[in-house]
């Protein structure tokens, strides 16, 4: 016998695809009490019981914090993920909260190992704890926590919260996705060869540019398309003026110009040498400002030729 949807008639209610993700590892009161709230909006713990017959208020609770830690319920005391990167101490979960979350979710348990390999040691709970909200609470996905704890391991940083700071920045900024990670890291590594060969271009052995000078080189290579040889072209122009700021104007007038390779700019400025016209010399008498008065030549007596 095969089966068909019956056609609704708007009494049908949306549920979050969340919801079909975690289907596999739901205990039936946690998928009733999810569908509940959803088509109610209801989430008293004891209202929740009554209506589903559950065993007591506890069995309600113990749902709700799974769907919390699993990102479909939020409480009061949560900040909004819009004040996350100005929020000093984010909302974390504890150790219970985490351990009866896992229960019902063995990926959690999985993520604490593959995060304990990559530290080289034993994680202190308090890390952990940090490191299995930013899936629980924030929403996470584990490939991307791995790919960043991996990361800023390799870099030295094994402290939680700094690791917490910089996925959960990654997040407010739209890179939520372990794809979208690992194109962040390959931008990452490509500027910092470009300020490599800044650096060089400048004769600088240890450069150590500021940030708004880091944005001004990854807007020379990025946005205006410029290399090496276009660096070099703008510091020869810069003359005694060797400095980032100053090369950065030259480059951006190139850029509006239309300039793209140092023949454009050869061409350019050989094209106004020979629109250089220089400006006729101003007129000037050759006795300068001339003589004040003509002299006179008096003929005196008694000299001259003789008759």
């Amino acid at each position: 016998m095969a089966y068909r949807l019956v056609p609704q008639n708007g009494d049908a209610v949306s549920v979050p695809q969340l919801i079909f993700t975690k289907l596999p590892q739901l205990e039936d009161d946690w998928l009733r009490v999810a569908l509940y709230v959803i088509a109610t909006g209801q989430t008293n713990e004891a209202d929740i019981a009554r209506a589903l017959r559950l065993k007591g208020p506890e069995k309600a609770r113990e749902a709700l914090l799974y769907w919390k830690g699993a990102g479909l319920l939020e409480t009061d005391d949560a900040p909004a993920r819009a004040d996350i990167s100005s929020a000093p101490v984010h909302t974390r979960l504890t150790a219970p909260e985490i351990a009866r979350a896992a229960a019902g979710d063995p990926a959690v348990s999985q993520l604490l190992q593959e995060c304990q390999c990559l530290w080289g040691g034993v994680i202190p709970q308090g890390d952990a704890n940090i490191l299995a909200s930013l899936y629980l609470a924030d929403g996470l996905p584990i490939d991307l926590i791995l790919l960043g704890v991996a990361h800023f391991v390799c870099l030295g940083k094994r402290n939680a919260r700094y690791i917490e700071r910089a996925l959960l920045s990654w997040q407010a900024n739209g890179i939520d996705t372990a794809e979208a990670a690992e194109r962040h890291l390959a931008l990452l590594a490509q500027r910092e060869k470009n300020e490599a060969v800044v650096a060089e271009v400048f004769g600088l052995a240890d450069a150590r540019f500021t940030k708004l000078e880091k944005n001004m080189i990854a807007t020379w290579f990025e946005e205006y398309g410029y290399g090496r040889e276009m660096v070099a072209e703008a510091l020869a122009e810069a003359g005694e003026h060797k400095t980032v700021r100053y090369v950065n104007g030259i480059l951006r007038a190139w850029h509006t110009k239309g300039l793209r390779t140092v023949r454009d700019v050869m061409a350019e400025s050989a094209t106004s040498m020979r629109n250089f016209q220089p400006a006729a010399p101003a007129a000037k008498p050759v006795l300068g400002k001339g003589l004040r008065r003509v002299p006179k030549f008096e003929k005196k007596e008694g000299v001259g030729h003789d008759e």
